[in-house]
């Protein structure tokens, strides 16, 4: 492996598995446990992070616009997809996202992705300006997202010119194919968006959008109903039902549920603990510990967590970890 990775300062984990093909190259390499990096992958940047379980397939190239990137960083257990290519100076994924194959990452500004994202193959994400997308994204295959519209010729008095930085806030969902979204556009936090739309304008919290330009269409399409806490509870435990279902060696005592953090006393042999009315309170350093009132966890990427996350995050339920 000392051949595959090049840098000044490394950490690479015993257990980290790079091609004899792929180059990793920076002045400072972290690759966390069971990563791992298959042939003819190239990755350059001043600093580099990979998190845990981490699976970046053949032919992806990573780095900047004709010199190496400043920070390529990937979350733990995230993927990226075949013949992916990123060109920007600072990429960071969150956790558990999936960037699929033949997706184009380019521009010369930062691209951020967070944590339970999902951007599908033959995607483009256009960073000329500052692209940002939070949490809990979806996006399926062939949509696009620009920060920039910039080809006519100004000395010519075209004036289809824009560049501007382009946001996607938290669990917003592009629902199908060929969706394309402006430059400049704020999507809003759970905003919907069908298949084949063109967004032009900011679009509003948990609404729904769609057409050539995208018009609000959440009065002929609800997409959400709002659940009470013991219905959200309910499914909780229904989803642990199924888990275990499919789980054989989890136990009933393997994942408990409590009101709140006041009223654990022990958490005995469990190793998830799910609270239903507070926020997460670290109880160990083998015990993952979730909260429904806040959707978030405290991370300690222990085996049984990466499968119950992944048996989650597709999309019955999506923890954001604790920072």
């Amino acid at each position: 492996m000392r051949e595959q990775i090049s840098a000044t300062v490394q950490d690479i984990a015993h257990d980290v598995v790079v091609a004899p093909s792929a180059r990793v190259i920076g002045d400072e390499v972290y690759i966390g446990p069971g990563a791992v990096i298959e042939d003819n992958v190239k990755i350059q940047a001043t600093r580099i992070e990979i998190g845990y379980g981490v699976a970046i397939q053949e032919r992806c190239e990573l780095g900047g616009l004709r010199k190496a990137a400043e920070l390529i960083r990937i979350g733990d257990f995230s993927f990226i997809g075949h013949d992916t290519t990123v060109v920007v100076p600072t990429l960071v994924v969150g956790d558990y996202t999936a960037i699929h194959n033949h997706v184009l990452i380019n521009g010369y500004k930062p691209c951020r992705i967070g944590h339970n994202s999902f951007i599908g193959q033959h995607s483009v994400l256009n960073a000329a300006e500052a692209l940002t997308i939070g949490n809990n994204f979806r996006m399926a295959l062939n949509g696009y997202i620009w920060t920039h519209a910039e080809s006519g010729e100004l000395l010519e008095g075209c004036t289809f010119y824009q560049q501007s930085p382009t946001v996607v806030e938290d669990n917003v969902w592009l629902t199908g194919c060929n969706i394309s979204i402006s430059p400049g556009v704020r999507l809003g936090n759970g905003s919907i968006i069908l298949m084949g739309s063109v967004v032009t304008k900011d679009t509003l919290p948990r609404h729904c959008y769609g057409g050539v330009p995208a018009r609000d269409l959440t009065e002929r399409m609800k997409p959400y109903r709002d659940l009470s806490m013991s219905e959200k509870v309910a499914m909780m435990k229904e989803f642990v039902r199924e888990f275990r279902s499919v789980n054989d060696d989890v136990d009933e005592e393997s994942i408990v549920f409590y009101r709140d953090a006041a009223a654990v006393s022990d958490p005995d042999n469990a190793k998830i603990v799910i609270l239903e009315e507070s926020g997460p309170v670290a109880m160990g350093k083998e015990v993952s510990v979730f909260s429904i009132a806040d959707k978030s966890y405290i991370k300690q990427r222990t085996e049984i967590e990466e499968r119950f996350m992944r048996f989650l995050v597709g999309a019955r339920a999506r923890f954001i970890p604790v920072a």
